[in-house]
């Protein structure tokens, strides 16, 4: 291996077994070894699978690209129908030894579709950028239903800064976004006239197509039209996670309980923490799903400010890496899935810290190689040896 794999591999190992010791720290009362062990055999299983990966000829890895994703697609189909989870959602499927979560193989499954379909284009066209955004909603659209928001949120929002790497101009991806701003400012009249008074005069200055200012125009309407129906559809602990964003003194003992716990256990870690194991927080069972969504406030309270901040910067760090290694690619493929795999992380780490914090609402998005789960867990290393076959194969390009 070179020294940029190599690094990145250490980084990645480090942060696994800061997850460990925090899963432990947060199940030794109520699982003992448990949980801790079975993250160290999926950590064992992804980096044989990384290795078995990094083998693979890039080219083979882009041919399976389609099949990946159909098979994916598949997949969250059927866990609608015989899949199991929390508060009566269909989230995994129940093997007896495992469960497996198929949204999670769908992130991957996303981006590499992804990169190979703008690998192989000549210019963008309305027909091209609906293709895209037709193959990221099949499976948001499936992962909603569900129930999981997060994670659909997450696998619309690769589209955007994947068209960008592929080179479309900012500004239109911008206004391809607007929908989703439309849809943040639909609560209240007033944003909503705002927002769409600065893109219609974006559009007018922009000179842009009129066929290209009406669609943008229609599209941010219809969404402000059918968002009180969208609403109305959310499973009722999602509106009161969002109602607990907006509103976090309403309900504190109910939606709010979550974040209000969460800040009390990383505030109370001060700047280098209650130590190792002894977070009173957490060993109160206080922070619910704490060895997996919630595992920063572990991590907060026990190893303070500075704990807290290293893992911050570790993650930081990895990113980099991976851009840095994408930089040094040279097929559009493994360029195009680097950069959409690096926004996956980044998007994640946003959400998964923020929601600790009470910046972001509440939802079931792991903390990226520190979460508790196998499913996460193997998606993230074989990304990894896709990059790394990527970069094995770099100079026969």
């Amino acid at each position: 291996m070179r020294k940029t794999e190599q690094t990145i591999l250490i980084i990645m190992i480090i942060l696994c077994g800061l997850g460990v010791l925090s899963i432990y720290s947060s199940t030794r009362d109520s699982a003992g070894y448990g949980y801790a062990i079975r993250q160290v055999i999926w950590i064992a299983l992804g980096f044989a699978l990384m290795l078995l990966v990094r083998k693979i000829h890039i080219r083979t890895l882009m041919a399976f690209a389609l099949p990946f994703y159909g098979i994916t697609v598949v997949l969250l189909g059927l866990v609608l129908v015989v899949g199991t989870g929390p508060f009566a959602t269909k989230r995994w499927f129940d093997l007896g030894f495992m469960r497996f979560q198929p949204s999670e193989v769908a992130k991957i499954g996303l981006v590499m579709m992804l990169a190979r379909y703008l690998s192989d284009i000549r210019g963008f066209s309305l027909g091209t950028i609906l293709k895209v955004f037709a193959m990221a909603l099949i499976p948001a659209v499936l992962v909603l239903f569900e129930p999981d928001l997060g994670t659909a949120v997450v696998l619309g929002i690769i589209a955007f800064p994947m068209l960008f790497a592929a080179g479309l101009d900012w500004i239109h991806v911008i206004f391809l976004a607007s929908p989703f701003i439309a849809l943040a400012c639909s609560s209240r009249l007033a944003a909503w006239i705002v927002f769409a008074g600065l893109l219609v005069i974006l559009l007018i200055f922009g000179r842009f197509r009129v066929w290209l200012v009406s669609l943008v125009l229609a599209i941010n309407v219809g969404v402000y039209a059918i968002a009180p129906f969208a609403w109305e559809n959310l499973a009722q602990y999602q509106r009161d996670r969002l109602i607990a964003f907006v509103r976090p003194d309403k309900d504190v003992l109910g939606a709010g309980f979550q974040t209000t716990q969460s800040m009390i256990a990383i505030g109370s870690g001060g700047i280098a923490g209650k130590g190792l194991f002894k977070g009173t927080q957490k060993a109160l069972g206080l922070i619910p799903e704490q060895h997996t969504d919630f595992i920063f406030s572990v991590i907060g309270e026990e190893m303070g400010f500075v704990g807290s901040l290293g893992v911050i910067l570790l993650l930081g760090f990895l990113l980099t890496k991976f851009l840095r290694l994408a930089s040094e690619l040279r097929d559009k493929f493994s360029i195009f899935f680097c950069f959409g795999f690096t926004t996956l992380l980044i998007v994640q780490m946003f959400i998964n810290i923020g929601m600790t914090l009470r910046i972001m609402p509440v939802t079931g998005l792991p903390l990226p190689l520190l979460s508790y789960g196998g499913s996460h867990m193997l998606m993230l290393w074989l990304a990894c040896g896709i990059i790394f076959a990527a970069y094995r194969t770099r100079l026969e390009y």
